[in-house]
């Protein structure tokens, strides 16, 4: 029987191009590490501009700054964390945790409205260990994902993604507009000739990205946020001497380490108690890595589709829902945010057509090597507020748009009607009464704190809402009364 060196030496023996659109085989180094390069691109941005919107999101709350170190950290994490995600769905862990299919994970916005409260009021500490437990426990349940995720009706779903687009427009508005910047905000007041400096880079950047969007060609349409963003810093840059928009001064080499670091876990920064557990804080995000697991889903769908001509099969929603909860569980260790499907990157293998997990291989590799680099993290600590909020704008906006997407496919009927009219606006509305919200932790009983700041998240109060009336509300309410019509 051949041995392992042996096995891999005829599997690189019997590379070629044509490999590349088969799932197997191996492929030329050149084209998989060329490949590979196209799919980086294509989501490096979004995946570490999620971390830079949310701590600049609590740092806004809290009134300073995070640890510089802990940011560092969840950057270098997000990146290390997108590269083993994306090895692991090529090439599963015992044959279950992963998919088996060419999948680039990527840090998730669907986690930042939640995550951004949960560390605002509870402290990192918290957000962290809830990211975790939260992980592990989804990660349990993925083994029946898919017996149990049939229970989650398609309207509940939509009516989540739509709560989950609007949670995050008024942080990304607030960088738009600079109101996070030092001087925008005076006595309450806003104002605006501080503030045309951040809009006009924010426009620019906006307007960057949209026009790629609409005259780029095939693939290179996936590059949009990456053109903009290079261009709305460039933007940024020439209003240095005006207001220090950009800030290099976190460049210094003077150790290994400001050239060379590796991702740390959280504890080894930031100390953790058993204070840090919250309950209220865990069932938050086990509800959002349900709704990321609908996401996911949808995802997986519009690759298999597209590249196969079929449904999911049970062995990869399994294999994806294990994948995802256990990689987000090790994001929480690391001290960022969890992983999901990137959907332009599935765009780009149903476009190609390649689809060989050598090449996703290469992928996984590339972001691994630039987890390492330490100048990269710092670079992009650099990137104002106002470029990702310009980046951002129409993702943010898109994420609810699809909701509604997925609330058209679920149908308009009656019953899905009255459900979404009641989850939005008393799911949704409660979370924007301030003086309800802003009570969380007031009461001795420590469980009224607990419902509060469950109730206090619209993504969390949408889902149990709309879950609760799914079942609620009987299936003959969508039987018209011919009589009562007549």
């Amino acid at each position: 029987m051949n041995g392992p060196l042996q096995r891999l030496e005829a599997f690189w023996r019997e590379r070629s191009l044509e490999n590349s659109f088969r799932l197997d085989g191996a492929v030329p180094l050149r084209h998989a590490l060329a490949y590979g390069v196209q799919h980086v691109l294509a989501m490096f941005v979004s995946n570490v501009a999620g971390i830079l919107i949310l701590f600049a999101a609590i740092s806004a709350k809290l009134g300073s700054s995070v640890d510089p170190n802990i940011l560092n950290n969840a950057l270098r994490s997000a990146i290390f964390m997108a590269g083993l995600g994306t090895l692991v769905q090529a090439y599963p862990l015992g044959g279950k945790i992963g998919t088996r299919l060419p999948i680039v994970m990527g840090t998730s916005f669907t986690y930042i409205g939640v995550l951004t409260m949960i560390g605002a009021t509870y402290g990192l500490g918290t957000m962290f260990i809830s990211v975790m437990i939260a992980g592990l426990a989804v990660f349990v349940l993925g083994f029946f994902a898919h017996k149990w995720s049939r229970f989650i009706k398609p309207v509940v779903c939509a009516l989540v993604v739509i709560a989950l687009g609007l949670s995050l427009l008024p942080i990304g508005v607030k960088d738009f507009i600079g109101v996070n910047q030092s001087g925008v905000i005076v006595d309450g007041v806003y104002q605006f000739s501080a503030a045309w400096p951040y809009i006009l880079v924010a426009f620019i950047t906006m307007v960057t990205t949209i026009l790629w969007q609409i005259f780029a060609k095939g693939v290179h349409r996936n590059l949009s946020i990456l053109v903009g963003l290079v261009v709305g810093f460039a933007c940024a840059c020439c209003f240095i001497p005006y207001n220090q928009m950009v800030d290099f001064s976190a460049f210094h080499f003077q150790t290994v380490s400001d050239f060379i670091d590796v991702p740390r876990p959280i504890f080894t920064l930031l100390p953790l108690s058993w204070g840090d557990f919250n309950i209220a804080a865990i069932v938050i995000v086990f509800l959002i890595y349900i709704v990321s697991i609908a996401e996911n889903m949808g995802a997986l769908s519009t690759l298999t589709s597209a590249v196969y001509g079929r449904n999911p099969e049970g062995k990869e929603i399994r294999g994806l829902v294990t994948c995802a909860a256990l990689s987000g569980a090790f994001c929480g260790f690391f001290g960022t945010i969890p992983n999901a499907v990137y959907a332009q990157n599935a765009g780009i293998a149903s476009q190609t057509r390649i689809i060989n997990r050598f090449c996703m291989f290469a992928t996984a590799c590339i972001l691994l090597a630039a987890s390492f680099l330490t100048p990269i993290a710092t670079l992009l600590r650099c990137i104002p507020a106002c470029v990702l909020a310009g980046t951002m704008m129409s993702l943010f906006g898109s994420i609810a748009v699809v909701g509604m997407q997925m609330l058209a496919r679920a149908g308009f009927n009656k019953k899905n009607i009255l459900i979404a009219s009641i989850a939005l606006c008393l799911g949704y509305g409660l979370t924007l009464v301030s003086e309800f919200t802003g009570s969380a932790g007031s009461y001795k009983e420590g469980t009224l704190n607990y419902l509060v700041a469950v109730l206090s998240n619209p993504v969390a109060n949408v889902f149990v809402f709309s879950f609760i009336l799914s079942y609620v509300i009987p299936e003959s309410f969508n039987n018209p009364d011919v009589a009562e019509e007549k």
